[in-house]
């Protein structure tokens, strides 16, 4: 716990009482406005709270629900330490700040190494060929079905061209992490005043097997958006 005090990653959010994603790095700290009157809420993607330790006298109460969240309450004014620990060994530490009044915060953590699980790697055994597993993830991924065992995770950075950025707004950025392979979907806007034709390599980035469009066109408008899907090779694990 103590090679913590020592991270320099600190992200503030500031909560109110609907829930909300937030990306975490293993090993982080986290500030967060808690509710020191309403019980606060905290559940990790893809995995279970097993630990949830501070000292003496800060939390109020503290539980896990069927599914793995925390739910715990203070009456404490001072900001005070809360570390977090999950099932598959996520940890990291919340900053917590108790505001007076606020509603308790829902926050949904997204772990940005999370793994995929085991039954990824039949995912791509079942496909017959190079380009029917291609197919099949594109089209699950277009249909808002994750890819058996892939994990939705926080690593959405990506290096595009300059080009790229020159011409294309990138938002809502989402990564769903496979064994050997990564699938990022991205919402690109044509941010120039004429319209652009959509050139694959213009998106290209280093170890991408395929890309897609959805919908599938050519030509982009200005200010016309479509979905940008990658699916990126990378090394097992």
């Amino acid at each position: 716990m103590n090679k913590l005090l020592f991270c320099l990653s600190f992200i503030l959010i500031s909560a109110s009482g609907w829930a909300e994603n937030l990306t975490v790095t293993p090993h982080s700290i986290v500030r967060l406005s808690v509710s020191n009157r309403e019980p606060n809420v905290i559940a990790v993607m893809n995995d279970r709270i097993m630990e949830a330790n501070s000292a003496a006298g800060k939390l109020a109460d503290k539980k896990a629900t069927d599914s793995g969240a925390l739910i715990f309450t203070t009456e404490e004014t001072a900001p005070f330490s809360l570390y977090i620990e999950t099932e598959k060994g996520f940890g990291f530490t919340v900053n917590a700040i108790p505001v007076k009044k606020s509603q308790g915060i829902n926050i949904s953590v997204m772990n940005t190494e999370a793994k995929a699980d085991t039954s990824a790697q039949e995912w791509g055994k079942t496909s017959d060929s190079y380009s029917q597993f291609i197919t099949r993830t594109f089209t699950a991924a277009m249909n808002d079905n994750i890819p058996t065992g892939f994990v939705k995770n926080g690593r959405v950075n990506v290096n595009w061209s300059a080009s790229a950025l020159d011409n294309f707004h990138f938002r809502d950025s989402v990564s769903f992490q496979g064994k050997q392979f990564r699938l990022l979907r991205v919402n690109i806007e044509n941010k120039t005043t004429q319209p652009i034709q959509l050139n694959e390599r213009v998106f290209w980035v280093p170890q991408t097997m395929a890309i897609a469009f959805n919908p599938t066109v050519n030509t982009l408008r200005p200010h016309e958006q479509v979905t940008l899907f990658l699916l990126i090779k990378e090394k097992p694990e």
